[in-house]
């Protein structure tokens, strides 16, 4: 009390004005557990207004601004949960002010936030300024510069993902995330023999871990291991996973499920090596250097995207060469008056009421006209996509005479 007395004005006063500092933080303290007893029972308003009260109160509580951008980012608010994000961020950036209680975010946790609620804005250009400010105040925390690769994953920067989660990798070598994350990168590159050894590690690290069975699933039949493949399915079944769907819809690939010649003009499937040209047409392939345009047409078993049905670039005609479309001339070598097929269709029209694709492609005689070939064993092959952006199934998207279904 002697103390008190004799001290001087000001340190009585700085005293009187800590003494209220902790009025106000137990204040803001009370209503933090308040918010909190709100946010258990879903009433998410009325903990906001705890919250607010509680920064009104303590204007530098870091916890309440914490959980104010946490509610906002919930509720879509993107704008709000940014200017609380930017408060904590302001906190716990600045020595004077920063708030060191247990519950308080640090300010690289604060800095990642901020991201966040500028990624979920679409606001890349300043989510990405962040990461890397997290990063650069935490070189040894793998969180930041996997946030950033999940960012460039999302906006297609492929490359500067994968970076970024090798980064993470070297920091975190035992975190299953992080593999599971650099699969599904190396998945979207198409760099499947990779994707494949590294979603196996993930779950290896982290067994129940869906999102990787599902990346694992798809990189295992984008490599022809369809077995593997639906043993990744039966898994997330198994386990009732959301994913499951969405593998099962993955591994039913677009397939080619008929061609149809009936109606090409003459162009017979059933005739074998040898076949002389004239046959296909009497009237016109006789004549030396004459030639006849033919059609085919084909069914699928989806939808298929016009625009890439309709590209001759994904067409290709050829002599078949494999046990599934049998051997052109039944391996037997190619005479020299042996018709020059094209490597193309000349057009391609796509009826997306039947889902059927038409080609139409030329035969030429040759100048003595006695060209032959061997219409059965003509492969007619499609190499695009269907209407939901699925690639063709690669064991069924071949047809020819010889087979009669795809391959």
């Amino acid at each position: 009390m002697a103390d008190l007395l004799t001290s001087s004005g000001s340190d009585i006063f700085s005293l009187m004005a800590q003494d209220s500092s902790a009025q106000r933080k137990q204040i803001a303290q009370y209503a933090i557990m308040q918010a909190a007893t709100y946010l258990q029972n879903n009433q998410n308003d009325d903990a906001i207004k705890a919250f607010k009260k509680a920064v009104a109160i303590d204007a530098q509580n870091a916890t309440a601004y914490d959980y104010l951008g946490k509610i906002y980012l919930s509720q879509g608010k993107n704008a709000e949960a940014i200017k609380s994000y930017q408060q904590l961020v302001r906190i716990q950036s600045n020595q004077t002010l920063v708030d060191t209680s247990e519950s308080a975010p640090t300010a690289v946790d604060a800095h990642i936030s901020l991201a966040n609620a500028y990624l979920q804005d679409k606001q890349y250009a300043a989510s990405e300024r962040e990461f890397k400010i997290a990063a650069k105040m935490s070189p040894n925390d793998p969180l930041p510069s996997y946030s950033l690769g999940l960012q460039y994953s999302s906006t297609d920067r492929l490359a500067e993902a994968e970076a970024q989660f090798l980064k993470a990798q070297k920091i975190a070598p035992k975190d299953g995330n992080v593999y599971y994350a650099l699969g599904m990168v190396y998945n979207q590159q198409g760099k499947y023999e990779e994707a494949a050894s590294n979603l196996e590690k993930a779950l290896t690290l982290k067994k129940d871990f869906p999102a990787a069975s599902y990346e694992l699933g798809v990189a295992y039949n984008s490599l022809g291991k369809n077995e593997e493949a639906q043993k990744q399915l039966s898994i997330l079944q198994s386990k009732g996973a959301t994913q499951a769907q969405d593998l099962q819809f993955a591994l039913n690939k677009p397939a080619i499920i008929s061609m149809d010649t009936k109606n090409s003009g003459g162009f017979i499937t059933l005739l074998g090596p040898g076949t002389p040209l004239w046959m296909l047409d009497p009237t016109l392939l006789t004549a030396p250097d004459s030639s006849k345009t033919f059609t085919a047409t084909f069914s699928f078993s989806a939808s298929m995207d016009p625009a890439s049905v309709t590209n001759m670039q994904n067409w290709s005609i050829s002599r078949a060469n494999s046990p599934g479309g049998g051997y052109y001339n039944f391996t037997m070598p190619l005479s020299s008056n042996e018709v020059e097929l094209p490597s193309k269709p000349e057009s391609v029209f796509y009826n997306s009421l039947t889902g059927e694709a038409t080609i139409k492609f030329s035969l030429k005689q040759n100048a003595n006209g006695d060209a032959v070939l061997d219409p059965s064993h003509i492969v007619f092959k499609f190499s695009g996509k269907d209407a939901a952006g699925r690639e063709m199934d690669v064991n069924a998207n071949e047809i020819d005479g010889y087979s009669v279904s795809s391959f």
